[in-house]
Order: C-alpha cells, then structure tokens, then sequence
C-alpha cells in the first residue's frame, strides 16, 4: 500500500463521532507517522555512529506499535482509556530522559509542554493543572537530586556535537505542539464562528418574534376594542330601552287611535279620513327614526363620509329624550350653524350617546334643581376646530376622580347602576384614533360638569 494511502487512512475519521474523539484520532495518527521518523531518525544514527547514546531503536519502534493499539482501541470506543495511555505513552519516555540525561534536557522539556497540553486537550483543564504541577515538582526534585549527586546522570550529550537528528528531533516535537496549538486555535475559531451566527440567528428570529408579537398585541388589542365597543354600544342600548319603548308605544298608541277613527267614520267624511292617515303615517315615520337610530348605534362598522355634525348630535338627542324626561332633565342644543366633516357618522353619534348618557345620569343624581343640559356646536376659524361641548348642572365629579374618566373599567356610579365603566374610555379612543381630535373636562363638585371635543375641520 502507497505511504500517501496509509497516511490518508490514518488522519480520516470518519467512523468516530463525536469533536473529541476526532481529534484524538488525528492526534494518534499524527503520533504514529511522527515515530516513523523518529524510527527511520534512530536507524540513520545506529548506522552512521553505533556508539549513539540517544534513546534505544528498541524503544522507539515500541511507541510506534504502542500507538498504532491505541488508535485501534479508540476507533473501538476506549476514548478516555485511549487518552490516558498516549499521555503515558509521551511521559514514560520523558521521565526516563529527564533522569537519566537530566532535569535540563531539552527535548525532555518540550516533551513536557506537550504532554500538559495533551491532558488539556482530551482529558480537561484540572488534569492538565495537575500534570503540570507533578512535572514540576519532578523536574526541581530531579534538578535538585543531580546537582547533590544523589541521582547519577549521563552528561555525554552536553560534551557532544549538536547532530542533524537532534535538531530534527526537537522540530518534531514543536511540530506536534505547534499541531496542537493549532487544532486549538482552530477549533476555538469555528466555535466561535458557530456562536456568531448562531447568534445572528438567534438575534434574527428575536426581531421575527418581536415583530409577530407586535403584530399579534396589535390584533388582540383591536379585538378587544371592537368587543368592548360593541359590549358598550349594547349597555347603553339596554340602559335606553324602557325610555326607546316608551317612546314607540306613544306613536303606535297615535297610529291605533287614528285607524280607529277611520273605521268609524262614513264614506261622507273622507277628507277627515286623510288627515287621520297622516298623522298615523307621522306617527310610523317618528317610530322608524328611533328604530333606525338605535339600529345605528348597534353597528359595529360604520363608512367614513362627510357628514352633518347637528343633524347626527340631533339624531341621538331624539334617542335619549326618552331617558331625560324620565330623570326630569332637558336637553339643549345650541349651534349658530351647521359644520360637515368626514368620518363614520355611527361612531360620532356613539361619542355623544355615552356623554348625554353620562350627563343625564349626573342630572338624575343633582335632587336640588332640575336638570340642564346645554350642547354647544361652534367653529374656530383660526384654528380650523370643531369644538362641541356638554355642559350639564349635574353632582360633578371629585378632583381626586378626574384624572382617572377615561380610564377603562373606572366609574364613579353606584355599584347597583350596573354601569362597567367602558363608556368614557371608548369615547376618548374614538376621539383620537377615528377623528384625530381630544377630549377636555372641567368639573366643580355639586355645579356640574363641561365636557369639550375638539375636532380637526
């Protein structure tokens, strides 16, 4: 088999699995061709000075074989086992030359600084410590045994000539440290290549995340609004309903009435007759404005167009009138003309049922005077405005309170009036999300209180 073949066959790895075993494998592989060399080295010294006095053939052609068992143990599992032995395989030898040559031998030295770097490799940092800390402590001993002469060492070498085989010795074994150094940096670069895009990964599916989040709270968000809406728009329905029904019996009471008339009269009295069917006629016409009105105030939806702003605020006095003579209250609408602007005229109107609703109720509560309840429609030219105010002499409201009116679910009305406190929340969402205009308060306990909309013309 090529020497290429055998090389190749000893560097792939392709049955092992995991980073670790990888890289012991290359490092056994390594190992072996390296004593190769240092075979062939050794055999090149026998030959050309058969009194050489470096480290036996013998022991050398024994750590090539000793490796080749090691990579076969490891391609079968032993990793740790596999380990352990090729730290033992490099620091047998090195013990034996740092005290037969010297603590001072210098290839033993760097054959020191790779066997700690192996520990650290494939076994971990504290193995590493400690291997380190024993060839310290050998190296001072041995040191320290020699120089008493306690310990008798050959200093054959120091007396010789630097030979070709010793330079190319310690080329080799920085080679490997170099190898290793190497595979160090390698493989830190790649991990650290790994996490930066990972990273980058992470970071992009953060911002997907964030943004479907956003996304996500946007649309439960409008959810909750257009439920809230509609749970409101049902509550003042129902709160209106004895008045809206009282309101319908009194035209259906005028329709029946008047068919009664028409029954009892002679076909000689004909134009009476006429007179009757439209007033039963006039009479229907009031009963399909309230249902229409309150129809409207039930949609969900409502399509933006240009609208008249008194005749919309005059369609829900009509609703409410019901709810004001019950609580002895009237309602005044003052505008000295009429303004048109654009947007969905059922959600105006639900901006003003919820504050006459609301004004009425103060009204109710305030037994020392009848209530008013003045609407005021009028323009600023110069700062192209709308502003519309209801003032009504209702209890008030605390100071303490009127910081907190519009916020969700916050009511000061008594706990039996069954009010969920959705309706002034939804009015300032309205204001400011469908019209782009703002809400005021002004409130003095026990006079009343003036709410002010202001309006983009």
């Amino acid at each position: 088999m090529p020497f290429k073949k055998i090389f190749t066959n000893l560097l792939n790895s392709t049955k092992l699995q995991t980073p670790a075993e990888k890289k012991l494998d290359k490092s056994l592989a390594v190992s072996i061709i390296i004593m190769l060399l240092l075979n062939l080295i050794r055999l090149y010294d026998f030959i050309i000075n058969p009194n050489n006095q470096g480290l036996p053939l013998g022991a050398t052609l024994s750590l090539l074989i000793f490796f080749i068992i090691l990579q076969i143990l490891l391609r079968r599992g032993h990793k740790n086992l596999s380990a352990w032995l090729l730290i033992a395989a490099y620091t047998l030898p090195t013990i034996f030359c740092l005290g037969y040559w010297g603590a001072d031998l210098p290839a033993a030295l760097l054959m020191t600084v790779l066997i700690i770097m192996l520990a650290g490799i494939f076994l971990n940092a504290r193995v590493a410590l400690a291997i380190a800390l024993i060839f310290s402590a050998a190296i001072i001993g041995l040191n320290w045994l020699q120089t008493k002469q306690i310990i008798a060492v050959n200093h054959d070498w120091r007396q010789q000539p630097m030979q070709l085989a010793d330079a190319l010795s310690y080329v080799i074994i920085l080679g490997l440290i170099f190898g290793l150094a190497w595979m160090i940096v390698k493989e830190n670069r790649q991990t650290f290549l790994s996490l930066k895009n990972k990273q980058e990964e992470l970071n992009k599916i953060n911002e997907e995340l964030e943004i479907k989040v956003a996304e996500r709270t946007r649309a439960i968000k409008m959810m909750q609004r257009e439920k809230l809406e509609q749970l409101q728009a049902l509550a003042s329905i129902g709160q209106l309903s004895s008045s809206i029904f009282h309101d319908i019996i009194n035209p259906l009471t005028i329709v029946s009435l008047n068919l009664e008339q028409i029954d009892t009269k002679n076909e000689g009295e004909i134009e009476k007759s006429n007179v009757y069917i439209q007033q039963a006629l006039s009479a229907t016409a009031r009963i399909n404005d309230l249902i229409s009105s309150a129809n409207r105030c039930l949609r969900r939806q409502s399509r933006k167009k240009y609208f008249s702003v008194r005749q919309e605020i005059e369609k829900i006095q009509k609703i409410m009138e019901g709810k004001a003579r019950a609580s002895q209250t009237t309602i005044r609408l003052e505008a000295k003309r009429d303004y048109h602007i654009k947007g969905g005229p059922v959600r105006f109107g639900q901006i003003f049922m919820n504050l006459l609703s609301n004004a009425i109720d103060a009204c109710a509560q305030n037994k020392t005077t009848a209530g008013i309840i003045k609407i005021t429609i009028d323009g600023q030219i110069d700062g192209n405005k709308l502003l519309i105010s209801i003032k009504d002499n209702g209890i008030g409201i605390p100071s303490n309170h009127l910081h907190k009116i519009f916020d969700i679910f916050f009511t000061t009305k008594p706990e039996d009036s069954k009010n969920v406190g959705l309706g002034l929340s939804i009015v300032k969402e309205i204001i400011e999300n469908d019209f782009y205009g703002t809400i005021a308060v002004e409130s003095q306990p026990g006079q009343g209180s003036t709410f002010t909309v202001s309006l983009p013309l």
